[in-house]
């Protein structure tokens, strides 16, 4: 078949079928868009929530005139301290300068899963890492309606434009999952990281379906004798770029080259992405249709970041017990919600050659509009090449009494994630999971549940914070903040209780220096017992709705950190006694990993 054959016959019955395809998956999305819609209009009355989430900006608020106060539990334990007690204490004093708006609860809707405990346990359960049932089904049936649309009275290798043109159809929808600012997830409610599986396994597919048009016509051009037509016929010259764009595409995206080189890995996506394009409009002009539409995707989410981008000084300071450097951004202090994050670029040559251009995302560990002055914060936990050399930046301003922290410039895009359409302050109760750093992701959200609390827009009256360390070191520079939180919920009616558990041994002398905890603040070693712990979060909470006579709405259980433990959250509320589960309202679940 000639070049010109190939053209014609994709050109009526393959591309009805491919649009007849495409509209399917837009009426499928259509119907995951009405699924969300109760919760997204409930959440939407308020008009608060139209601009919470999207922007970052700075707005005038009441400042505390309340100093800010160590706590330490002898004179040695202040002095190893130190540092790192001041770096985070600054939290602690915004809880005890009021709320910055008032109002009444949120009105509660009640998930899908909680609707139908049963099918969420079933869909729910994970067949391998990052995987559940559920996210398995779906994959699996777009792969069907693909192979439907690819093989359908055809034979790749006789009729090899069929595959070319599924490829070209579904290049929008790999494009528009792979934004930070995701129509998709703004339709069904999801943040986009939580949709990356989809962009992975649409890819790979498209990868080879890319791949199955260029064998066949591969074989049809050397088994006719023609290959030199392959090479001088540009259409078919722009076809091979196409493909070798696709397979580097691939190549680069195995997961162990992104997580060791995610620079390059994200350099050569987008390149290799805007190449590819280019060169399928050139090749075949049915391609150009999908590649115009994939474009104005990726312009949009573009102009997007740009407008969202926020330049600001920020004041570095090092946690030695966390590992981690602690940024603040006092000028930036509204505009997201708990549970979001953002991309951060620290513009200072003491990043590396390259460092200062490299982005990369940290949950904010701060509540928006913060009447303490304080601002944004982020914790930045020493993992890596860059994150160890933010924090050795950090530690040249966290020495003296009076270092208020090393001032570096940042770049800052978002806020991204988060809740989606869930309204956390809904709820009667909650149980925030945390794991090492996940902690940030945990002190926001508990901090917005008691401010709302104070301020009478939120339900919650039971919150329990689940922190997971390698050693109790780790709670010496948080004592402070947690000391706080347990004052504000105490003086706002929230019965809190905050427990920490390490799984390394530790010396006995570390140990003593711990012994004199707050009330509500325990350590415990070993690895949280989550099940036990979620019973008695709903206990409590039914019994505190019960003697207020409130009928409860549900507990919220958030988890963030590695994957074991947001699964094993996972398991727990789908394991949770059915009887239980209805009696308070419903347990829904929300997890946050660390796989962006």
């Amino acid at each position: 078949m000639s070049s010109q054959g190939h053209s014609k016959e994709g050109h009526n019955p393959s591309a009805s079928l491919v649009l007849h395809v495409d509209v399917l998956l837009l009426s499928v999305l259509g119907a995951f868009t009405l699924f969300a819609l109760p919760r997204a209009v409930v959440r939407l009355t308020r008009l608060s929530e139209w601009t919470r989430g999207l922007f970052l900006y700075s707005r005038a608020t009441k400042t505390s005139a309340t100093p800010s106060r160590v706590a330490s539990n002898d004179g040695g334990s202040e002095k190893k301290s130190n540092v790192s007690v001041r770096a985070v204490d600054a939290s602690a004093s915004t809880l005890e300068a009021g709320s910055p708006s008032s109002g009444t609860p949120q009105r509660h809707m009640s998930s899908w899963s909680s609707a139908f405990p049963g099918l969420s346990w079933l869909l729910g359960m994970q067949v391998r890492q990052g995987y559940s049932i559920g996210r398995l089904l779906l994959i699996y049936a777009y792969i069907g309606v693909i192979l439907y649309a690819g093989l359908l009275d055809s034979n790749p290798f006789t009729k090899p434009a069929r595959a070319g043109l599924v490829t070209v159809s579904q290049v929008p929808l790999v494009v528009v999952l792979a934004t930070k600012n995701n129509i998709v997830g703004a339709l069904v409610g999801q943040g986009y990281e939580r949709l990356n599986y989809l962009h992975r396994a649409v890819g790979r597919l498209v990868i080879l379906a890319i791949n199955t048009h260029a064998i066949g016509l591969l074989y049809e051009f050397v088994s006719a004798g023609r290959w030199r037509v392959v090479v001088t016929v540009p259409h078919l010259q722009w076809g091979l770029v196409a493909l070798v764009c696709m397979d580097v595409l691939f190549l680069l995206s195995i997961s162990t080259f992104r997580e060791m080189f995610y620079h390059v890995f994200y350099v050569t996506h987008v390149i290799a992405s805007i190449l590819m394009m280019a060169a399928a409009c050139m090749h075949s002009p049915q391609a150009r249709p999908y590649v115009f539409a994939a474009v104005g995707i990726y312009g949009l989410d573009r102009i997007l970041r740009v407008v969202k981008t926020r330049v600001a000084t920020a004041h570095l300071r090092a946690i030695p017990e966390l590992g981690m450097a602690r940024i603040e951004i006092p000028r930036i202090n509204a505009g997201w919600r708990a549970g979001q994050h953002l991309r951060l670029k620290v513009l200072s040559l003491g990043m590396g050659v390259w460092g200062w251009a490299e982005p990369h995302p940290f949950t904010i560990a701060s509540v928006s509009e913060n009447p303490s002055g304080e601002g944004l914060v982020l914790m930045c936990k020493k993992a890596g090449d860059w994150t160890g050399k933010l924090y050795a930046l950090a530690q040249r301003g966290s020495d003296g009494e009076a270092a208020k922290g090393k001032e570096v410039t940042v770049l800052l895009d978002g806020p991204y994630g988060g809740p989606g359409n869930t309204v956390i302050t809904s709820f009667s109760g909650a149980m925030i999971i945390a794991g090492g750093s996940g902690i940030t992701y945990a002190l926001s959200t508990v901090e917005e549940l008691l401010e709302m609390r104070a301020a009478g827009s939120s339900s919650a009256r039971v919150v329990e914070l689940v922190w997971s360390v390698r050693g109790p070191s780790s709670l010496f520079p948080m004592v402070p903040l947690f000391s706080r939180f347990l004052e504000r919920a105490r003086s706002s009616g929230v019965a809190l209780q905050i427990s920490v558990f390490y799984t390394r041994a530790q010396a006995d002398d570390l140990m003593r220096s711990l012994q004199a905890l707050p009330d509500g603040l325990d350590l415990a070693p070993g690895r949280p017992p989550l099940e036990r712990l979620l019973l008695g979060v709903v206990d409590r909470t039914s019994a505190v709705c019960g003697e207020l006579q409130e009928k409860p709405s549900g507990v919220l259980v958030g988890a963030c950190g590695p994957t074991p433990l947001t699964e094993h959250a996972g398991n727990a509320v789908r394991t949770f006694d059915r009887q239980k589960f209805k009696s308070v309202g419903g347990v829904e679940l929300q997890e946050e990993n660390f796989s962006w």
